[in-house]
């Protein structure tokens, strides 16, 4: 089953937020998402952006490094068709196909198949965008929160740890 099949929560951009409590997103110039949340979480900023592919797979995404990319945001991740949001898939829908991947065995380490090697149709990368507290937007495709990536940081700044500034 493919992201775009799963049921997705509806999201607006912050700017025309309803004070229904709904998913917001923040987006940049170029009209990229940046950050994904709710306005009645209590939370000061939204958390980053992750930004998954409609034609992926829900096994793909359970079994690939695009899992670790969850833990930047409580909420879920933004499935995307190109440049159109689709809406959010929630981390309790992610939870409840886990459950039963776990339960059927297949998670991380399975043995491969030769078809693996295989990309059907178009492919496309989950993401985070994350904005580092120096101000700088990165475009993340794994995400350890033991072990943070290095920012570069404006020009003049030295590099430095990627820490999360809430958007």
């Amino acid at each position: 089953m493919t992201l775009d099949q799963l049921p997705l929560a509806p999201v607006a951009p912050l700017s025309e937020a309803a004070a229904d409590g709904g998913y917001v997103m923040t987006v940049d110039a170029d009209g990229r998402p940046t950050a994904l949340g709710r306005l009645d979480s209590g939370e000061p900023g939204l958390p980053p952006a992750v930004l998954l592919p409609a034609p992926m797979t829900m096994a793909a995404l359970c079994t690939g490094d695009g899992l670790d990319l969850l833990a930047l945001n409580p909420y879920g991740a933004l499935v995307h068709d190109g440049g159109r949001i689709l809406g959010v898939l929630e981390q309790h829908t992610v939870a409840a196909h886990l459950v039963a991947l776990a339960a059927r065995g297949t998670l991380r380490n399975d043995v491969p198949v030769p078809l693996d090697a295989v990309l059907a149709g178009a492919y496309s990368t989950p993401v985070a965008r994350v904005v580092c507290h120096c101000g700088r937007l990165t475009t993340l495709t794994e995400y350890d929160p033991d072990f943070p990536p290095v920012c570069d940081g404006p020009a003049e700044a030295t590099p430095h740890p990627l820490a999360v500034r809430a958007g």
